[in-house]
């Protein structure tokens, strides 16, 4: 099987060979490979995936009976499916769906945060919380068709699609440069020793989700 681009890639081949003005097709593999490196790292900076996923039964715990919140780890939410407690124990649990109107889903998805009206506590009859007690089944992140891009199916941010191809070129510009902190060239000088500029470091911050202990 040849070898591909990660299939939640956050920008494209073709859109870096324009900012680079390559034409020929015999870098495209090494395209490829930044592209899925500049997507992963983006992702592992800001804690959460962008390409619209579904999470199934994902798990979380409940820290005190007067807690309202469940901040899902994902986001923006588009579709919540499922949001259920557990009623049994561990070994035997016995799955029960909240009723609708005693939760909801804050700003229409856009915050990842559930709030249970009444505190959680309440719908387990004065149980303090514990680990692993609720579950959620939902859909979240961004539509990514760049063959679309500017209408309803493609939702992914020009910033984060930017910031991708912006890290990817450094990428690839620094590709025959490993190992230095600085390479010179017409009079002037290229550090290597931060990937990041202070832009993308905005950009990173400003989508980055903290992560939540479940």
């Amino acid at each position: 099987m040849a070898e591909s681009i990660v299939p939640y890639a956050l920008t494209t081949r073709q859109r870096i060979k324009d900012r680079l003005t390559i034409t020929a097709a015999t870098q495209d593999v090494l395209v490829d490979r930044l592209i899925s490196a500049a997507t992963d790292l983006i992702e592992s900076m800001t804690n959460r995936r962008f390409k619209k996923t579904t999470y199934t039964n994902e798990v979380y715990s409940v820290y005190g009976a007067k807690a309202e919140y469940i901040f899902l780890k994902q986001l923006p939410v588009i579709v919540l499916t499922s949001f259920q407690f557990r009623a049994g124990t561990p070994s035997n649990p016995a799955w029960t769906s909240f009723l609708v109107d005693t939760y909801e889903l804050l700003q229409e998805g856009a915050s990842g945060i559930i709030k249970v009206y009444g505190g959680l506590g309440g719908i387990f009859g004065g149980f303090s919380g514990g680990i692993n007690q609720t579950r959620v089944t939902y859909d979240a992140g961004y539509l990514i068709d760049f063959a679309n891009a500017g209408t309803a199916t493609h939702t992914l941010p020009f910033d984060i699609s930017d910031l991708c191809e912006r890290i990817t070129i450094k990428l690839y510009k620094r590709r025959e440069s490993e190992g230095k902190l600085n390479e010179a060239y017409d009079g002037g000088s290229v550090t290597w020793k931060d990937l990041l500029d202070a832009e993308d470091k905005l950009t990173i911050a400003k989508y980055r989700r903290e992560p939540t202990f479940t």
